[in-house]
């Protein structure tokens, strides 16, 4: 090995750099310019993400407008989730059925024209058998826009219990907003939202459930308090699969790493076995990487992403370990670069589906490989390994097929 040969796989490690960049800007753009426009369409048919805030209650009693005391609100909604693939993407659509409960008290001393007035999440939604219930009682409503009023008389003194409620489908998170105007106080507040998937989430700056429990291949949340003053809202976050656009754009713009760890592995594994490899033995090498990067990258977005990754490092591996066996024979060398490919590209590429864990995987192998080869070339002459090539033995020339 020579310093000129030294400075050309480094070259070809720059070009095959370059190589994947463009790649991964390619799966960038292709994600990013069917998003908007399949989004769009997925709302157009599911609606957009839900925010349902509390009902207002409004009393007019002897000429005068004020407002009716909340005594307690019982929320439900329950979820069932429906994960779709457009393309490069997956969006969490859900259908939701969500009922309120609300008791209120007209404290005027005198009887009181009451109005409840609920705003629709969106005017563009579709909201299935909506009800206004007073005391078991259905009432008329009217619709202005994406809100919905009912009146009903109330006497003094009196309490009613209003029950409302729909059926509606959205798209990656439901809200429920219990103070319209910032920080407010509810009393005796209950919301329970059941699910029928097991991964829950919920964003930041909202509010966590008070309890959380199992049922039924789903979670049961519940957010119960007596006097909350809050402002905040209490969101669901849906869950959904890996998105393939955006993990493939990371595994290539990652890939030159990986392509430094296996050429140093190489440059070490056959520096210390008296093989020579040409630069253009490399740059082989470094296509048949390229090829597991390009083929998941074109695989993904029509095939499963687990199967669009097995079918793409198993032609890569074919073709390095195939094209190694043609050029070096069988023996202890080829096993173990064809180890080395497998560790240095189907373990790291494979690191990025566990995501937040990919440094840490990443500095284990790198640790655990370093070790490996400080033992490995702890006693090899390194000024003969690097002698000039005049002071080398003549090699055999290395024949067309194995040996």
């Amino acid at each position: 090995m020579t310093v000129l040969r030294l400075i050309a796989i480094a070259l070809i490690f720059v070009l095959a750099a370059g190589a994947w960049f463009v790649l991964a800007g390619t799966v960038d753009y292709r994600t990013n310019d069917s998003s908007s426009a399949l989004g769009e369409r997925v709302e157009g048919l599911w609606g957009g993400p839900q925010a349902q805030l509390a009902p207002t209650f409004a009393a007019e009693a002897a000429g005068k407008r004020g407002e009716l005391d909340v005594l307690g609100s019982d929320i439900t909604a329950d979820f069932k989730l429906d994960q779709r693939r457009k393309g490069l993407l997956w969006y969490a659509t859900y259908a939701v059925d969500f009922s309120g409960a609300y008791r209120v008290k007209n404290t005027a001393s005198t009887p009181a024209t009451a109005t409840f007035a609920l705003d629709f999440p969106s005017a563009e939604g579709q909201y299935d058998g909506f009800i206004v219930n007073v005391d078991g009682k259905p009432v008329p409503v009217t619709y202005a826009g994406s809100s919905a009023t009912a009146t009903f008389r109330m006497p003094a003194g009196a309490t009613a219990l209003i029950e409302t409620g729909y059926s509606t489908q959205g798209l990656d998170n439901w809200s429920y907003v219990p103070t319209r105007d910032g920080v407010g106080v509810v009393k005796d507040f209950a919301l329970t939202m059941k699910t029928d998937f097991t991964d829950v989430d919920f964003p930041d700056g909202a509010v966590s459930p008070t309890s959380i429990a199992g049922q039924d291949g789903g979670k049961t949340m519940t957010w119960k308090y007596t006097n909350l003053v809050s402002g905040r809202p209490i969101t669901l976050t849906m869950p959904k699969p890996m998105n393939p656009g955006p993990l493939a754009t990371r595994i290539s713009v990652f890939a030159p790493v990986s392509l430094l760890f296996f050429f140093a592995g190489l440059v070490l594994l056959t520096a210390t076995q008296g093989i020579r490899l040409h630069p253009i033995n490399y740059g082989f090498l470094a296509a048949g990487f390229f090829a597991f990067h390009l083929l998941f990258a074109y695989l993904v977005d029509r095939v499963d992403i687990n199967v669009s990754f097995a079918i793409a490092s198993v032609a890569s591996v074919a073709l390095c370990v195939g094209y190694l066996w043609m050029v070096l024979g069988a023996g202890k060398a080829l096993v173990e670069i064809a180890v080395s490919q497998f560790v240095f590209l189907v373990l790291f590429s494979y690191s990025f589906f566990f995501e937040g864990l990919t440094g840490l995987a990443v500095t284990i192998g790198s640790v655990i490989t370093l070790g490996y080869f400080m033992a490995k070339t702890a006693h090899v002459d390194w000024e003969t390994v690097f002698s000039k090539p005049k002071d080398l033995p003549i090699a055999e020339p290395f024949s067309s097929g194995p040996r």
